[in-house]
């Protein structure tokens, strides 16, 4: 009897600390979404396959990847069409977590790759985020999908977005600074390093026997944006600069060089009743160093030759502008139209033998959102991309400029989140 006493004390005791126990435990909300992209996609004969598919040697086009790929015959050229059934590589499962002032979040992709794994802490003032998340140079205006299904809101059409990288981020409000990862693309325009530009309009004078060694950075990528609300818009403001250092061997000496990459960017999202207009603006120099690839453009590495010394900066300006209306709860509609620029000057062994490259790409799109109940989305979409053409000026041209033709697609993305 005094046994059986003492073990429903015991049984007291521990369900009137459960409660307090509960607290201490952190609160687990997994999610998921599965994302389809079933689409048929065409290309132009005279679109290089480097700008259609990431199966072409040397290709350095980062989306709008599709199965069609513009290839040749002897003399001939051909344009082609592909099916596009595919699950989107952002399709995803994850949680949130939270605990009082600590929180968290890890979230995989369909590679499977890690997307994000970060954690959180509120000290009243801010908040600090360690790990692995977006970047703070980031603001996205546009649902594009494009060809290929990939992230399907516009990221590589000229979005402001820096990928998501580990990082140490500071947040105040709409205030975020962060202390990210560093970028690395190699700049050297020589034999031993697959050419950016097209093999066609390879440098003139850039066979060397310089050999690549390593690639060194003394600071971290730093980035910073701020967004507020003003009336009935949201408005952006950010930047991000990333520096490092290229050392290669030159008839058995060290020749080093420093690339500094960067961009700044402005947007807005403004809302009137059912309407909408959202706006970006971007100017970089050499933006893919810096770790924000333009993506449908060639022109925007800084190139270098360790042989001559020459380098040159690539620049770079992108613009969104989209309208949406929203119909019902339910239905909505989306248009946008998206322009690149990208330029280097003066490629070549300078003085002599100067070679300027500029290319300008507008993308195009129309899709509606349906979603015939909660967490299921069907969006048909069109669109097209307008490569236009590879420009060619200087005295050492020794090619006309190359006419590029367009990718269009016309496809459905199928999404239901759990």
């Amino acid at each position: 009897m005094k046994k059986l006493t003492i073990l429903f004390v015991a049984l007291v005791m521990v369900f009137a600390a459960l409660p307090a126990f509960a607290q201490d435990k952190a609160d687990w909300a997994f999610y998921g979404s599965a994302r389809m992209w079933t689409a048929w996609e065409s290309v132009d004969s005279d679109t290089p396959p480097q700008l259609s598919s990431a199966g072409a040697p040397g290709s350095f086009f980062q989306v709008g990847v599709s199965k069609a790929r513009a290839y040749s015959i002897g003399t001939n050229t051909y344009d082609d069409a592909d099916l596009a059934w595919l699950l989107q590589s952002n399709s995803r499962v994850g949680a949130t977590v939270k605990w009082g002032n600590v929180g968290g979040r890890f979230e995989y992709g369909s590679g499977p790759n890690l997307r994000l794994l970060f954690g959180t802490w509120n000290f009243g003032a801010g908040t600090l985020l360690v790990g692995q998340d977006y970047g703070s140079y980031f603001y996205l205006v546009s649902n594009l999908c494009g060809p290929g299904g990939g992230e399907c809101n516009g990221i590589g059409f000229g979005s402001v977005y820096p990928g998501r990288i580990p990082q140490l981020k500071l947040i105040f409000g709409g205030l975020q600074i962060s202390l990210e990862q560093t970028q690395s693309v190699n700049s050297f325009q020589g034999t031993t390093v697959t050419p950016i530009l097209p093999t066609t309009l390879l440098l003139v004078n850039n066979s060397t026997t310089a050999q690549y060694i390593e690639t060194d950075f003394q600071l971290p990528r730093i980035a910073a944006s701020y967004t507020f609300n003003a009336g009935p818009g949201q408005f952006f403001f950010g930047g991000q600069y990333n520096q490092m250092k290229e050392t290669y061997a030159v008839a058995g000496s060290s020749v080093s060089n420093t690339v500094d990459g960067w961009t700044l960017a402005a947007g807005t999202k403004m809302a009137f009743g059912p309407f909408y207009t959202n706006a970006t603006f971007q100017y970089g120099i050499n933006p893919n160093n810096a770790g924000s690839g333009p993506a449908t453009l060639y022109p925007s590495v800084q190139l270098f030759n360790p042989t001559t010394g020459f380098q040159e900066d690539s620049s770079y300006m992108a613009a969104q502008l989209i309208l949406g209306f929203k119909l019902t709860d339910s239905m909505s509609f989306e248009g946008g139209v998206i322009w690149q620029n990208g330029d280097v000057n003066g490629v070549g062994a300078a003085p002599l033998n100067v070679i300027n490259y500029e290319q300008t790409t507008w993308t195009y799109y129309l899709q509606m959102t349906w979603s015939p109940v909660k967490n299921v989305f069907i969006i048909p979409e069109i669109g097209i991309i307008d490569f236009d053409k590879l420009k060619t000026s200087g005295a050492a041209v020794a090619t006309p400029d190359l006419n590029y033709g367009a990718l269009s697609w016309i496809g459905i993305k199928w999404q239901i989140n759990f």
